[in-house]
C-alpha cells in the first residue's frame, strides 16, 4: 500500500519524487526545481483542506545513530499519516503561483491535497479493501567461493596484513597472503528477507441535501515490510461537514484523526542495522547456529550476527495526530467573497528502542552490554488565513480582480529523551539501564510565528491578456527584528493568442496557445532552527561537577538574514488537433543569495563552527508536459504521455573555493564548491593515463592520482609513476541531469490499464556498502581475486581511493502497472463494483553496485546522497476491490 509521496511519483514535471528508504517507516524527498537551501529543507509546502501540514522528520527511534556534523534527516516524514485513499486531487504549484498566497513558507512549491467531501442527494457508501505482497525486487550476487585467503583473521581476509612470508605479496606496504583455504559460504539475504504482507481497508460516506453536506470515513492500513518483523500500520478517521446558513455565509468543518504506528529495525548508517549486519561479515558463517541455551553464536570477530537484529532488537514508533480545521465564506454583495480559516496540525510522538545484551563478544561501540531509549515529541501548528476577492467588471472588454489578506502561522514542539546501557536482566523498558548515555537525558522545545500579508491585483483584457502584480511582506521570529521582516514582488502576465481572429482559419489545427512569463522574489524564513542565530549551551560534567559548554562548539550569529530567492519564469500551454495533444513547457532561472552556510571558525575564537549569510547559488532549467489522446472513440480511449525535466544548479558565490559541507557516517565526501553544483563529491581519485585508462603501478594495480596540491595538477617521475602529493578532486555529482516519466493510459469499455516508467538520469551515489563488501570478503570482485581474474591485492590497492565507492546512480523504472475491470451497476443496491490487479517498482535498469539507486542513507537531507545499510525498496503486487451502492 502506497501514501502520499508514492501517488505523485512520475506524475509532475520538474519534481524529483525519492523513496529514501523500503522500510515501511521509511521516508520521502520531493525535490521541485533543485535544492535551493542547504541548512533548511527543500520539500515543499503541504497543504490540505487549507491547513499547513506539518512534514517534518523527527527522529524518536534512532537516537544512537550520531549525526555529528551531517545534514542526513533519517525516519519517517509524518506526510505518511495521510491516507490517500481521502485525496479528491493534489495540485503542485511552483514559483511565482506558490508565492502569491503562501509567500516564504512556499520557496520550494506548495502541494495542495483537496480531499473528498459531501454532495447533495441520498447517502452514498464506498468500501474498499486491498491485499499487497512486498518482495525483495533485486539479491545481489555475493562471493559463494568455496575458498578464501588464509589470514591471522577471518574477518577483512581480503585486505588483512600477514607476517611476510614466501606466500605473501606486497602491495602499497602491505603483506597479504596468496595462499587459500576451503570454506563454506551462506547467502544471509535468504535469512533477513522476507514476503510482507499488507492489507488496506476503507469505508465512506457522502450525502446531504442543499444545506448540509457531509463526507465521513475510516480507514485500517497494515504494511509489512521486507525485513522480518518489520511493518507499519495507519488507522484513522475523517469527518468533514459544509454548511449554507443563507446565500450569503457557509461553514466548512473538518476533523481527521490517525495512529500510526510502527515496528522498526535500525535502517543503515549503524553496523547494528540488518542491511550493514550482512555487509560487514564474512559470509562463512550459519548465522542460525545456536549455542544449547538457544543463543545465536558469534560472527566474524566483534560483529553482530545479523539474527540477533532480526529476533532480539525491539523498536517500536507510534503517533497520534489529529488535523482540524474551520472555514467560513461569505460573499456580502455580488463579485465579492472573503474566505477564514482556522487550521490546525497536532501529534505526539512516541519512540522506544530495547537492544538486549548480547550472548557473544561484539565491539562496545555497539553496545555489548544493551540499549534502551525513549523519546517522545509534541507538535503544535496552527496557522490563520484571510483571503479576499473582488471582480470588478469594468466593461465588456476589460475586468480587475483584486486579491488582499493575511496569514498566520505558529509553531510549537517539545521534545525529551532518555538513553542509557548496561542492562538489568529481564527488563525492556527505559528503567532497564545501570548507566546513561553520556549527554542523556535531554529535552528541547521549539518556537516560532510567522505571518505575513498581500495584495495583488490582476487585470484582463478581452479574456486573452492578463497582467498581475503582487506584493507580500512576511516576517519570522527565527531572524532578529532588525532582519525578520522581508517584502516579495511578483508580476506576471499570460497571453491567450489562439484567440485572435487570424487564429480561427487553423483552430483545428491549432486548437489553444498560451504565453505566460513571470517574475518575483521569494525567501526562506525557515532555513534555520528557531534559535540558531544564538550561542547555546548544554549541560554536561567536568572533573566530576556540572558544567555548562557551548552545544555543538557552534557560535551564535545575530545578524543572520533569511535566505532571498529571486525567480523568473517563460513558458507556453499549446493544444493541438482539437486539443487531442497538448504540450506544455516553462524555462526558469532562480538566483538564491544570503545562502545560510555552515563556516568552519579557528578555535582561538572559542568556538569551532557558525553559521553565515555568505553564498550565492542559481537554478535554472526547464520542464516539459505532452499528452496525446491517440484513440478517443466511445469504447476505446488511449492516452500516452511524457514528463521531462532538467535542472542545472550552480554555486556562484563562496568566500573561499571550497569547504566541506556534509561529515556523514558513510564518509562520503560531499562539498561546497564555486561554481559546482550543490554538494558534489571531492575526494581522492585514480591515476590515469592520458588516453583515460588506468595507470597502473610497476607490479600492475591501480593507484591513487599524486602532484601538486597548490595547482591541482598531477606529476609523474622520470618512470612515468605519480610523485607528489596525493590530490583531490570532484568525483562525483548527485544532482541529476534529467527526470524523465512516460506511460499510457487504456480504456476499453469496461477494462482499464495504466503503465508508468519514471527514472533519473546522470546522477552519482556514494555507494559504502560496496566498497564494505569487498574489504570483509562477501563481495563480487573478491571472487575475482580468489580466481585469479584481479590480481592478489586488488581490493587492497583501490579500497582507499574514494572514486572507487562513486558509481552510477541512475535508473528507469517500471514503477507501476495496473489493470482493473469494472463491473458496473450490479442491481438496485450494488452501483459498481471494481477489481483492481497491479504491481509497483516491478523493474529497475541500472547500473547500481547495491540494492537501489533511489534511496538515500542521508534520509530526507537536502544534499547528503550516500549507501549505508539503506533497506532496498520491494516490489509490490497488490489485489484491490472497491464497491459503492
Amino acid at each position: 500500500p502506497g501514501g502520499l509521496s508514492t501517488a505523485l511519483q512520475g506524475k509532475i514535471a520538474g519534481a524529483q519524487v525519492s523513496q529514501n528508504s523500503g522500510d515501511p517507516a521509511g521516508g520521502f524527498s520531493i525535490k521541485l526545481r533543485g535544492t535551493s537551501s542547504i541548512l533548511g529543507s527543500s520539500d515543499p509546502l503541504y497543504v490540505i483542506d487549507g491547513v499547513v501540514l506539518n512534514n517534518a522528520t523527527t527522529n524518536v527511534t534512532n537516537l544512537n545513530v550520531t549525526t555529528g556534523n551531517s545534514n542526513m534527516q533519517i525516519g519517517q516524514n509524518r506526510s505518511a499519516d495521510i491516507n490517500p485513499n481521502d485525496i479528491q486531487s493534489v495540485e503542485v504549484l511552483n514559483g511565482g503561483a506558490a508565492a502569491a498566497i503562501y509567500g516564504s513558507r512556499a520557496a520550494n512549491g506548495v502541494v495542495l491535497i483537496t480531499t473528498k467531501k459531501g454532495v447533495a442527494g441520498e447517502t452514498r457508501y464506498t468500501f474498499s479493501t486491498s491485499v499487497t505482497s512486498n518482495q525483495i525486487r533485486k539479491k545481489l550476487d555475493m562471493n559463494m567461493s568455496d575458498k578464501q585467503f588464509v589470514s591471522t583473521s577471518p574477518a577483512l581476509f581480503p585486505i588483512q596484513g600477514n607476517p611476510a612470508s614466501p606466500t605473501t605479496v606486497t602491495v602499497l606496504g602491505r603483506n597479504l597472503e596468496t595462499r587459500t583455504t576451503n570454506v563454506q559460504r551462506h547467502d544471509y539475504q535468504d535469512v533477513i528477507f522476507t514476503t510482507g504482507v499488507g492489507t488496506d481497508t476503507y469505508f465512506s460516506l457522502q450525502g446531504g441535501d442543499e444545506k448540509t453536506k457531509y463526507f465521513a470515513s475510516l480507514g485500517y492500513l497494515v504494511n509489512e515490510g521486507i525485513i522480518k518483523n518489520t511493518d507499519f500500520k495507519r488507522a484513522g478517521a475523517k469527518v468533514r461537514l459544509k454548511h449554507d446558513f443563507n446565500s450569503k455565509l457557509s461553514a466548512t468543518v473538518g476533523l481527521n484523526y490517525i495512529n500510526s504506528s510502527s515496528n522498526e529495525k535500525p535502517d543503515g548508517n549503524v553496523f547494528w542495522s540488518p542491511i550493514n549486519a550482512i555487509n560487514i561479515t564474512n559470509n562463512i558463517y550459519d548465522i542460525n547456529q545456536r549455542d544449547v541455551n538457544g543463543n545465536l553464536l558469534a560472527v566474524d570477530p566483534n560483529r553482530v550476527n545479523p539474527l540477533s537484529i532480526i529476533e532480539t532488537f525491539k523498536i517500536k514508533q507510534n503517533t497520534d495526530r489529529i488535523i482540524s480545521d474551520l472555514q467560513l465564506n461569505y460573499t456580502p454583495f455580488k463579485n465579492f467573497n472573503a474566505d477564514l480559516i482556522f487550521g490546525i496540525d497536532n501529534y505526539n510522538q512516541r519512540g522506544n528502542v530495547f537492544i538486549p545484551r548480547y550472548p557473544y563478544v561484539v565491539n562496545p561501540a555497539y553496545y555489548n552490554d544493551g540499549y534502551v531509549s525513549e523519546a517522545t515529541n509534541r507538535v503544535v501548528q496552527f496557522n490563520n488565513d484571510l483571503n479576499l476577492r473582488y471582480l470588478w467588471n469594468i466593461n465588456d472588454k476589460w475586468k480587475a480582480t483584486t486579491y488582499g489578506g493575511y496569514n498566520v502561522q505558529t509553531y510549537r514542539d517539545n521534545f525529551a529523551a532518555v538513553e542509557g546501557r548496561n542492562l538489568k536482566p529481564f527488563i525492556e523498558t527505559i528503567n532497564a539501564f545501570n548507566t546513561l548515555i553520556p549527554g542523556s537525558p535531554s529535552s528541547s522545545q521549539s518556537k516560532y510565528n510567522l505571518w505575513g500579508y498581500y495584495l495583488q491585483e490582476t487585470v484582463g483584457y478581452k479574456d486573452k491578456l492578463y497582467l498581475t502584480v503582487a506584493g507580500r511582506q512576511d516576517a519570522s521570529t527565527i531572524f532578529s527584528s532588525a532582519n525578520r521582516s522581508q517584502f516579495y514582488p511578483k508580476a506576471s502576465v499570460s497571453y491567450v493568442f489562439s484567440d485572435e481572429p487570424f487564429m480561427q482559419n487553423i483552430h483545428d489545427a491549432v486548437s489553444s496557445v498560451r504565453f505566460r512569463a513571470s517574475w518575483g522574489k521569494s525567501g526562506s524564513l525557515t532555513a534555520i532552527k528557531p534559535y540558531a542565530r544564538f550561542t547555546n549551551y548544554s549541560t554536561g560534567t567536568l572533573l566530576g561537577n556540572s558544567a555548562f559548554t557551548i552545544e555543538g562548539f557552534k557560535q551564535g550569529n545575530l545578524d543572520l538574514r533569511p535566505e532571498q530567492s529571486v525567480t523568473y519564469e517563460i513558458g507556453g500551454d499549446f493544444g493541438f488537433i482539437k486539443d487531442r495533444l497538448n504540450l506544455s513547457f516553462s524555462y526558469y532561472n532562480a538566483d538564491i543569495d544570503d545562502l545560510l552556510l555552515p563556516v568552519q571558525l579557528a578555535a582561538s575564537e572559542g568556538a569551532t563552527n557558525t553559521i553565515k549569510n555568505i553564498g550565492q547559488m542559481n537554478n535554472k532549467g526547464f520542464e516539459i508536459n505532452l499528452k496525446y489522446d491517440l484513440i478517443k472513440k466511445e469504447n476505446l480511449h488511449l492516452d500516452v504521455f511524457v514528463n521531462y525535466s532538467s535542472n542545472r544548479n550552480k554555486v556562484t558565490g563562496l568566500p573561499q573555493t571550497r569547504f566541506k559541507l556534509d561529515s556523514n557516517l558513510a564518509g562520503a565526501p560531499v562539498f561546497v564548491e564555486m561554481d559546482k553544483p550543490i554538494g558534489i563529491f571531492y575526494g581522492t581519485y585514480f591515476a590515469r593515463n592520458p588516453d583515460g585508462s588506468l595507470l597502473l603501478t610497476p607490479s600492475g594495480y591501480p593507484q591513487t592520482e599524486k602532484g601538486d596540491v597548490n595547482t591541482g595538477a598531477p606529476q609523474r617521475d622520470d618512470s612515468g609513476q605519480p610523485t607528489g602529493t596525493i590530490l583531490n578532486k570532484q568525483i562525483g555529482n548527485p544532482n541529476p541531469d534529467y527526470i524523465i516519466a512516460f506511460g499510457a493510459n487504456l480504456n476499453y469499455k469496461k477494462f482499464g490499464l495504466s503503465v508508468l516508467f519514471d527514472g533519473v538520469q546522470g546522477v552519482d551515489v556514494f555507494d559504502a556498502d560496496y566498497r564494505t563488501r569487498q574489504g570483509v570478503g562477501s563481495g563480487k570482485i573478491v571472487t575475482q581475486e580468489l580466481n585469479g581474474e584481479l590480481p592478489r591485492g586488488y581490493i587492497w590497492s583501490v579500497y582507499n581511493v574514494e572514486e572507487f565507492r562513486v558509481v552510477d546512480g541512475s535508473y528507469l523504472k517500471l514503477r507501476e502497472v495496473s489493470l482493473n475491470y469494472s463491473f458496473g451497476k450490479l442491481n438496485k443496491f450494488f452501483d459498481d463494483l471494481t477489481v483492481t490487479a497491479s504491481g509497483r517498482n516491478l523493474i529497475s535498469w541500472d547500473h547500481f553496485t547495491s540494492f537501489d539507486p533511489e534511496t538515500n542513507s542521508g534520509g530526507q537531507s537536502s544534499v547528503a546522497r550516500y549507501n549505508f545499510g539503506t533497506v532496498p525498496i520491494p516490489s509490490s503486487y497488490s489485489l484491490a476491490v472497491k464497491v459503492q451502492f
